[in-house]
């Protein structure tokens, strides 16, 4: 009789029903909420180009995900490398932007008006020009200026002036082209044949004095003459004569000999 009323009890027993968790959505709201913050400040880590602070929110989002703090030195610079796109081995830092026309031009001008030159470069008439063209960086010299007449020995007292020039051009790794240019006046008395032999050698006395002198990589430059034959001022006046007896310092836009087009005199080749 036992029996039969504890199998009675146990078959009448309700089965509780279960409850509902109507908070379970929480969990994914939660993981995608964590993910968006992730998300974004990636994005404000790679428009960040200083680097002190994209050391601190390298440091910052390592603490909210990894719980860690007060990374070393070299785990931080990895960490900032890798927000800026795992660039390839041995580029481990930011790479400098190269100036431009203008700005190198700026920073001639300022640096000989420190020296107290400011009066060759003030006017058309001033013995240097600058000037931007297709081919990059024109810095012309007057003839007059650099040479005696018939002359192609640089007097020491131009040499701080060339300084200037031969810094920018060494902190720069642009390729140089050397052109020397004259009038149409033809040469009698002198020691040279005609006005293409004046023209390459006062080129030449430029770059090896870029060389020898103030230590410009050879490899960068390159040494040409055209004689009376591209001119920029009229050959009629002496005023035009004058412009035409110059020496131009060209800052190539291209640091490669392949990157030049194939009209063009190319240095290193």
């Amino acid at each position: 009789m036992r029996k039969w009323a504890l199998v009675l009890l146990v078959v009448g027993k309700k089965k509780h029903e279960e409850h509902q968790n109507h908070e379970a959505w929480i969990i994914p709201y939660a993981d995608m909420v964590t993910l968006l913050f992730a998300f974004f400040v990636v994005l404000y880590a790679l428009s960040i180009t200083d680097e002190e602070k994209m050391d601190v929110v390298s440091e910052s989002v390592s603490e909210a995900f990894l719980g860690t703090r007060g990374m070393g030195q070299r785990q931080r610079e990895i960490a900032i490398i890798d927000l800026k796109g795992n660039p390839p081995l041995g580029q481990r830092y930011l790479t400098k932007r190269s100036p431009t026309d203008d700005e190198l031009i700026e920073e001639i001008r300022q640096q000989l008006e420190l020296d107290g030159y400011e009066v060759i470069f003030q006017d058309e008439a001033s013995p240097i020009q600058f000037i931007i063209d297709e081919r990059g960086l024109v810095i012309s010299i007057s003839a007059g200026y650099l040479f005696a007449p018939n002359s192609i020995e640089i007097p020491g007292e131009i040499y701080p002036v060339i300084s200037v020039i031969a810094d920018v051009i060494k902190e720069s790794n642009r390729l140089v082209a050397v052109e020397g240019h004259t009038d149409d006046i033809p040469i009698v008395g002198t020691e040279f044949y005609d006005n293409w032999d004046l023209s390459v050698l006062r080129a030449t006395a430029m770059t090896k004095l870029l060389i020898n002198e103030f230590q410009v990589p050879a490899s960068r430059l390159a040494a040409t003459g055209y004689g009376p034959y591209r001119p920029v001022g009229n050959n009629r006046t002496e005023s035009g004569r004058s412009r035409n007896r110059r020496v131009e310092v060209v800052m190539l836009g291209a640091t490669r000999p392949e990157d030049l087009r194939e009209d063009e005199f190319v240095p290193g080749q």
